[in-house]
């Protein structure tokens, strides 16, 4: 099974990178149409293109659209809590962004339909078959920017069943060019790096109003949705949801903003730790003392915020360019983290239970003594082009890729 499955996708490789030719040879040779950019997103809290959308929509020579679709278990009715087309609809619609619909009527609608020239996709999980980078390469060059920042040493980080058949990974740190290498010989082929264009947003002086009380310290707790031994498994909510909650009602001097993962609510279910009563309920407590946000426009208030608490991987280099402190959740399952993951949570305070987190809370917020500040700012280095907005550097990319002059 091994061996065919092998074969299967050494015989797509090929057929991608054929098409991929013949579609760049098409893009070079045309002349009076903009290259027309889609982004297929099923989970606007992924939405990681908003710099690089912006970017694309001030240049003539591109035309970008946002398609909204659904996930494939919520489309097969596994996952109820996510069968949110209409929320990711309305979402880019708010923020006066060109969209339509890839999904229709409990239907997926060929991306072929839309004519366009690039896909960027909003993450590898969940896809059905005609949205796939070895079909939509039939039309298209496809691409992919991470959702989050890779920190773990996770095989899933570059696959043969969607990041090898890509045209071009825009990756979000150089070291993962030798990590996925080591995995797999001449995986980093189609790989290209100019930083995470996702923390562009941090170069935007965005106004944030999600805060409860501005005058008070605030904080933000994001639990992850990975309960399941065979997966990742460092979700810690079981030890110290109820805790974590019980400690913000105690502080009167902060505010906060519960910021859940997500598939958390699904995840809850599946794996049985809360009804969906519990769920709300759980949900509802959080709301009175603070302030509950899903959705994919979150770096105003990573801006804005004090501390993070989290269990989440991502979220701890997507929040480092903040330059608070960050409290990480630990668990007791070993956890294998990547070259550039592990200077990450040396910058971070670990708390493996709920008296550890108590006291980085007393040290970080009574005491005031944040004692690694410095670290992080050395990762910040590391992460952060303060030179150029790294969307700019992937536009200028495309331009040249399609024959046009920067």
């Amino acid at each position: 099974m091994k061996l065919f499955k092998n074969i299967i996708n050494f015989l797509n490789a090929q057929k991608c990178e054929k098409n991929y030719i013949k579609k760049l040879s098409d893009i070079r040779n045309r002349s009076n149409r903009p290259i027309k950019v889609c982004f297929l997103i099923r989970e606007n809290q992924k939405w990681s293109y908003q710099s690089l959308y912006e970017a694309l929509e001030k240049s003539d020579e591109f035309e970008p659209v946002v398609l909204v679709s659904l996930l494939w278990l919520s489309h097969i009715g596994k996952d109820k809590t996510r069968n949110n087309l209409e929320e990711n609809y309305n979402f880019f619609k708010n923020k006066g962004i060109k969209v339509d619909y890839a999904y229709k009527d409990g239907k997926y609608i060929n991306l072929k339909e839309f004519s366009p020239d690039i896909v960027f996709y909003d993450q590898p999980w969940d896809l059905p078959k005609i949205h796939t980078p070895v079909i939509v390469s039939e039309f298209a060059l496809t691409c992919y920017v991470p959702y989050g920042v890779p920190i773990l040493d996770f095989k899933q980080d570059y696959t043969k069943e969607f990041h090898k058949l890509l045209y071009k990974f825009f990756i979000a740190n150089k070291f993962d060019l030798e990590r996925f290498e080591n995995y797999s010989k001449d995986n980093s082929k189609n790989c290209v790096y100019f930083g995470f264009s996702k923390l562009d947003e941090y170069f935007k002086n965005n106004e944030c109003n999600k805060w409860k009380d501005e005058n008070k310290t605030k904080i933000i707790y994001a639990p992850h949705h990975s309960f399941d031994k065979k997966g990742l498994c460092i979700a810690t909510f079981k030890e110290n949801g109820n805790f974590i909650l019980e400690n913000a009602k105690k502080h009167p001097e902060t505010t906060w903003i519960f910021k859940p993962h997500p598939r958390f609510k699904y995840s809850l279910l599946r794996n049985k730790i809360m009804t969906l009563q519990e769920i709300e309920d759980y949900y509802s407590k959080w709301q009175e003392i603070g302030s509950i946000y899903e959705k994919g426009d979150y770096f105003d208030i990573f801006k804005t915020s004090d501390l993070l608490i989290t269990d989440c991987c991502s979220f701890l280099g997507e929040y480092i360019p903040a330059n608070k402190p960050i409290i990480r959740l630990i668990g007791n399952q070993k956890v294998n983290f990547n070259k550039f993951g592990k200077m990450i949570i040396n910058s971070c305070y670990e708390a493996s239970n709920n008296s550890e987190i108590e006291k980085y809370f007393d040290i970080l917020l009574k005491d005031k003594n944040d004692y690694k500040a410095s670290l992080r700012k050395e990762i910040i280095k590391e992460l952060v082009d303060v030179d150029k907005m790294v969307s700019i550097k992937i536009v200028d990319y495309i331009k040249k890729l399609g024959g046009i002059n920067v």
